[in-house]
């Protein structure tokens, strides 16, 4: 059995078979009499379809690369070529991306994940030091989206009564924002 074959087989977060499967089976629901009644139902099997085509190749182009790759390093370490071992070294990096963004992909794979998001801050009860925990943690997050590349935008503030915030409101513009904000839920409390 070749590197190839046995890299196809694999399953796991990666499992290529199923989603053949599914693909498959999304192209049949899509070639239906009447699919496009539905629109919201037949765009979202369109969308599917996409993700699952772009996850298919780079997943097949990956397992392809990986075979060519082990088969240079076979040839290489029978010539003793430093400089064409470097450069499957290089190659070999370039593959460890592209596995992130396969996983990556995996954990952000809900159906509003890859939207923007309101993020949405109240001081509670609490008088002024809440608020002016409100305030630290509105600038966390401000911070936290700049240093993700995400372009926030304040939209609306409410001061508190010394000190700090009462409530505000932040808009996270970018690809996967919601994403990474929907678990950004519940109670904050600071304890001094």
């Amino acid at each position: 059995m070749t590197c190839y074959s046995a890299l196809m087989r694999l399953g796991g977060i990666f499992d290529v078979a199923v989603k053949k499967r599914r693909l498959l089976e999304v192209d049949r629901e899509l070639e239906a009499p009447g699919v496009w009644d539905d629109t919201d139902k037949a765009q979202a099997l369109s969308k599917e379809r996409v993700a699952l085509g772009e996850v298919i190749t780079m997943i097949e182009q990956l397992a392809s690369n990986l075979f060519d790759a082990h088969e240079l390093v076979d040839l290489i370490v029978e010539e003793q070529d430093v400089v064409a071992f470097q450069s499957v070294e290089e190659d070999v990096a370039g593959f460890k991306l592209k596995v992130e963004e396969l996983e990556f992909r995996r954990m952000f794979n809900g159906a509003q994940d890859a939207s923007c998001a309101f993020l949405d801050i109240q001081s509670g009860s609490g008088g002024t030091e809440a608020q002016d925990w409100a305030e630290m943690l509105l600038r966390m997050y401000l911070r936290w989206g700049e240093s993700h590349g995400f372009k926030t935008t304040l939209t609306e503030v409410t001061p508190g009564d010394v000190a700090g915030i009462k409530g505000a409101t932040v808009y996270f513009e970018g690809p996967y924002a919601f994403g990474w904000l929907r678990t950004e839920t519940g109670v904050h409390r600071l304890v001094r």
